[in-house]
């Protein structure tokens, strides 16, 4: 038989004018150019085109020894891969490469005159075949469009189900899952589990996780605890939360063909990313809700990121940092909300700490905040060099820093970073940092100047513009922060201010004065009516004060006859030009006041 496929190659070739000749060439240049638009059409759409190869598919199944080869007759649909050939034909075996036309035009020829051709030779891994010989034979009968073709059967046992529309990663993942019900044995322990995923890898991430899970439990308890004990305790008690998580957020949604499984895979490493990188855990909501902003494939989601980036860069080219608006109003809460589930508003406490005494004094209010929010306390410092990192300067830095952590008995960590950036390198730094804190803390060292052009060039200008939490200003040593007062106008930006001021005083059992300063344009008695029936409704009984004057004077005048100890203030008011050039009552509080200063957004 292979002489005669032999002579009939020869004679397609050099008999032109033999008409079955040239249709069997005729429809091999056909099935090229469909081969063609096959492959461009699976790199537009992300479905692969290639066949599967045998070896690569064996050795992912950990297939066993092959059985005694029958004859029988298969479906074509079945036959998804080749042993040798694999690059030679695309997944639905139209040729791939010119030079096949003679040995596919001779089978073609065959077949055409009705010659009987020998059955071809494959392998079965479950429910799919790969052929070992016959390639050609299986491409025409494919183009013929026939359902069945005659082969010798050699059967290979794996318990991996794999299927005919399975690509290579769905035959990697089946793999994986394979070896982890092996390993867990999650079909015994919970049977109704639904640990399904999209993307190869996701698997050993789970494996990984359960280990990790394994290793502290067994710590807690003082002795190694049994494996499968940990396995039921992370499904129960680390996995399925995150997928309530899910479930609420409806994050499923900005991952379309994406399960719950892969996005807990997700979102636990991007959360492990992030803790690294930070030097402090980072909470899980918080890590789904930017994996959501930076990774989503939703459409609105990429347009948002694809036009904010463009904004950002155009910004950054055209702008000065302090004319930047920054975040709008109320983003930061809407933002935590979600993710503190323990309603505690300072659990992870950022810190700037360069050494001077005023940071140290920055450091102590800080502390204040974390032991009466239960939480921690991160400082940053930072060096103008990668080399100055390990230097003596920065050991005794670290020394003092958990010294006080220590005096103030509370969990505090200091990261050392390089600045990254020429201006404002520490207002930089925290500003990168500020998403994954509640509040940012440090020192007022230099207030706003007066003059517009060093307003331009303010830090702390930037850093209030820009900051996307809460930030407390120090200009001076801490105070208990148990009188607090706001200042408030109605605006969204007060409003804020008012929530946090009504948070610290009904939390901490303290006092609180709201203050609206009457003026030119500003009604006051609306606002501190508003105010009123806002802190009442929180059990905080508020005094409201009406002052006359300028804004600055009339806040740092009251806060004197109130003997207030910690001022709370919604920011600027007006876009960053205006702010820049005629100044601002902040800017004039931060300039004259040594009292803690709480600004919201």
């Amino acid at each position: 038989m292979v002489r005669r496929l032999e002579m009939e190659r020869f004679s397609v070739t050099n008999a032109p004018n033999d008409p079955q000749s040239n249709a069997a060439l005729g429809q091999f240049r056909a099935a090229r150019r469909r081969a063609d638009w096959e492959q461009m059409w699976g790199r537009l759409t992300g479905k692969s085109a290639q066949l599967l190869a045998f070896d690569e598919v064996r050795a992912y199944v950990k297939a066993n020894t092959p059985r005694q080869r029958v004859r029988k007759t298969i479906p074509l649909a079945a036959i998804v891969g080749s042993v040798g050939r694999y690059q030679d034909f695309t997944r639905s075996f139209l040729p791939k490469r010119d030079s096949d036309r003679s040995r596919w035009a001779s089978v073609r020829r065959a077949a055409l005159d009705h010659k009987p051709l020998p059955p071809i030779d494959v392998y079965r891994l479950g429910d799919v075949y790969f052929v070992q010989d016959g390639n050609h034979r299986v491409s025409v009968a494919r183009q013929m469009q026939a359902e069945d073709i005659d082969a010798y059967v050699t059967e290979i046992e794996t318990s991996v189900p794999l299927q005919p529309d399975d690509n290579l990663d769905a035959v990697i993942i089946k793999a994986e899952y394979a070896e982890f019900l092996e390993y867990t044995e999650m079909a015994r322990l919970r049977p109704d589990h639904q640990l399904l995923v999209t993307a190869p890898g996701h698997y050993t991430t789970l494996l990984e996780m359960i280990d990790v899970h394994h290793y502290y439990l067994s710590r807690e308890a003082n002795g190694k605890i049994p494996y499968d004990e940990a396995v039921v305790d992370w499904y129960d008690n680390v996995y399925l939360p995150v997928v309530d998580l899910v479930q609420e957020w409806g994050i499923l949604h900005s991952f379309p063909g994406r399960t719950e499984t892969d996005l807990y895979a997700w979102i636990a490493k991007h959360r492990a990313d992030i803790s690294r990188e930070m030097g402090w855990p980072v909470d899980t909501g918080a890590a789904a809700q930017d994996l959501v902003e930076r990774f989503s494939g939703r459409g609105d989601k990429v347009v948002t990121r694809l036009a904010g980036g463009l904004w950002a860069r155009l910004a950054g080219l055209l702008l000065p940092a302090a004319l930047d608006p920054g975040p709008r109003p109320g983003a930061w809460r809407r933002e935590w909300l979600p993710t503190h589930h323990l309603r505690r508003l300072f659990q992870d406490v950022l810190v700037a700490v360069d050494g001077s005494p005023q940071s140290w004094h920055a450091v102590e209010q800080a502390g204040l905040l974390v032991r009466r929010d239960g939480g921690d306390l991160h400082g940053l410092h930072i060096v103008a060099s990668e080399g100055e990192r390990t230097g003596e300067p920065v050991r005794a830095i670290r020394t003092e820093f958990e010294r006080r952590c220590r005096a103030l008995e509370i969990r505090g960590d200091l990261r050392v970073q390089a600045a990254a950036k020429r201006t404002h390198p520490i207002g930089h730094a925290l500003v990168q940092r500020a998403r994954w804190a509640d509040i940012v803390v440090l020192p007022l060292n230099h207030p706003p100047r007066r003059r517009p052009f060093a307003r331009i060039n303010s830090g702390i200008g930037v850093l209030v513009r820009r900051s996307p939490r809460p930030l407390l200003l120090v200009p001076g040593p801490a105070t208990p922060m148990q009188h607090g007062l706001v200042a408030y106008d109605g605006s969204p930006k007060a409003q804020e201010a008012l929530f946090v001021a009504t948070y610290l005083a009904a939390r901490w059992k303290g006092k609180l004065t709201v203050v609206a300063v009457m003026g030119a344009g500003r009604v006051a008695d609306e606002a501190l009516g508003t105010a009123y029936e806002y802190t009442r409704r929180r059990g905080v009984a508020a005094e409201c004060i009406r002052a006359e004057g300028p804004v600055a004077a009339a806040l740092l005048s009251t806060a004197a006859e109130q003997s207030a100890d910690h001022l709370i203030l919604g920011g600027y008011g007006h876009a960053p030009v205006v702010e820049v050039v005629l100044g601002s009552a902040v800017d004039e509080v931060l300039r004259k006041t040594d009292l803690p200063i709480l600004i919201c957004r």
